[in-house]
């Protein structure tokens, strides 16, 4: 079993663990692993160049995401352990497109890692206050991130500070397309228990066009995809010049 994290409604699964973007089943890369060509061999390939298949492993690959047969475009991708760095994988991604594989891949070190749900245990965002703002502009938010465990929360693969925010409407949808730009944010410190640290939180840009009134808000923790329960926001009236 192979999940993109984007794609699960709990947004990630704690038994899992992550190659790069990609969360899979450890399971399978304890498989018994094979010859590459044993895997994919028979099939008509659309290499860039011979060379990107030709530098990998030859042994130990094992298929980590298999074809899907009820969809348009199948997708194959298979991993091997990488010859020089412990714990890291090399990947190869196999797409059908018109009438061939086309192969592309990632020699890494991609390293493994623990699941998004396992690196976010006992950590949790809070909204510190109502957040207010003037209608119209882009609102200065921020939110609290607290360890709620009983142990230190230690950031051991370098997630960041950055978070995004949004309004939802009445059916709990975000409001507008929420398009964002992202700065580049440090690195997460570790937190002891009961420590609690302000973030900024980087609000969609189209926010600047709803209307004076009270709205819910909710923050995400990108990297570990952490979310808030609802917040609220409030837009005043701007002041009109006299």
């Amino acid at each position: 079993m192979m999940t993109r994290s984007d794609s699960d409604e709990d947004r990630s699964d704690p038994d899992v663990v992550r190659l790069g973007s990609l969360e899979v089943d450890p399971a399978e890369l304890e498989a018994p692993g094979s010859s590459l060509w044993d895997l994919i061999g028979g099939r008509k390939l659309t290499l860039r160049s011979p060379d990107d298949l030709l530098d990998l492993p030859s042994q130990g690959w094992r298929p980590i995401f298999p074809s899907w047969e009820f969809i348009d475009n199948p997708r194959e991708i298979f991993a091997a352990p990488h010859p020089h760095q412990r714990n890291a994988w090399v990947l190869v991604f196999l797409h059908w497109i018109g009438e061939a594989w086309t192969v592309s891949t990632d020699p890494g070190p991609v390293p493994m890692r623990r699941s998004n749900a396992a690196r976010r245990a006992g950590l949790e965002l809070r909204w510190p206050a109502e957040q207010t703002a003037t209608a119209g502009t882009l609102p200065e938010l921020s939110v609290d991130l607290l360890n709620t465990a009983d142990h230190l929360w230690t950031n051991d693969v370098g997630d960041h500070m950055t978070v995004r925010g949004w309004a939802l409407g009445p059916d709990d949808q975000p409001l507008g397309t929420g398009v964002q730009v992202f700065a580049n944010a440090p690195r997460l410190p570790d937190l002891a228990p009961g420590d609690r640290m302000s973030l900024r939180v980087n609000p969609g840009s189209d926010i600047e066009d709803l209307a004076p009134g009270r709205y819910r808000l909710v923050a995400e923790l990108l990297d570990l995809e952490l979310r808030s329960p609802p917040g609220t926001l409030v837009l005043t009236e701007p002041d009109i010049p006299r």
